[in-house]
């Protein structure tokens, strides 16, 4: 059998005790209870951690990803017969927000009705985990709003990370391209500038830019922290860089 890759999204409502890295197995499995996706196949650790899903849409395979071989949950299906089957595949990279795999073909059959059973409990078990973690991350937000204090300050997650709010994506294709290592970077606006802005980076790709003064009505109004782009030109960041919230060509908000 061909060696197929899939993408793994969903981590941030997953999380698993023990770090996910290149060269681990990973065990796939038929979603059949998922009511968002009849063809929805669910990604574990080898020891019954969820992970997430393969990526089965528009918005989570970017054309970069097709580019590189990376196929959509329906298609892995119309590939392999999940039947009472666990599907391995390994870790070929991982990412905090996503990981891509190389399916290996090696199955491993559902031996008994009670252990589908049982699998399906615990898929049920790990929906209302997703949902928990969901809203936990909501309240979190709200806790950031309610706690705003200057202008110019940027606000912290329940953990201690650091809220920043990045804008204007619809200019840019880093929100196509979310499957590489992010980082922040100072550019010139455009070749030969002699202008910079700060920008989150995907990979190469620009994924949006740090807002100026002129969108902090805009920040205000979509309740999300603001922080002067020009007052961090010359900041290190400490930490890695993950995407807490989302809004494709509009804004992200990312925690360091």
């Amino acid at each position: 059998m061909e060696t197929l890759k899939v993408k793994i999204v969903g981590r941030r409502f997953n999380h698993v005790k023990h770090e996910v890295k290149s060269g681990d197995t990973v065990v796939l499995i038929a979603d059949e209870d998922n009511q968002y996706d009849s063809d929805a196949v669910a990604a574990y650790t080898m020891s019954d951690e969820k992970i997430g899903h393969v990526a089965n849409s528009q918005t989570t395979i970017s054309s970069n990803n097709r580019k590189n071989g990376t196929i959509s949950a329906s298609e892995l299906k119309n590939k392999i017969d999940f039947s009472g089957k666990k599907v391995f595949a390994i870790v070929d990279r991982a990412f905090p927000s996503c990981i891509y795999l190389n399916v290996t073909g090696q199955e491993e059959a559902i031996e008994t009705v009670e252990d589908s059973e049982i699998q399906a409990l615990k898929m049920k078990v790990d929906s209302l985990n997703a949902l928990v973690s969901n809203l936990q991350d909501e309240v979190n937000s709200l806790k950031v709003l309610l706690t705003v204090g200057e202008d110019n300050v940027s606000h912290s997650t329940s953990n201690g990370r650091v809220l920043y709010s990045v804008v204007g994506l619809s200019h840019f294709d880093g929100q196509d391209h979310l499957g590489y290592e992010l980082s922040i970077e100072e550019e010139p606006i455009f070749e030969n500038a002699k202008g910079t802005a700060l920008y989150l980076k995907s990979g190469d790709y620009r994924v949006g830019v740090f807002p100026s003064v002129k969108k902090k009505d805009y920040c205000e109004e979509h309740g999300i922290p603001y922080v002067e782009g020009n007052s961090l030109k010359g900041k290190t960041f400490d930490g890695n860089v993950m995407i807490e919230k989302i809004v494709y060509n509009e804004y992200c908000v990312i925690s360091i």
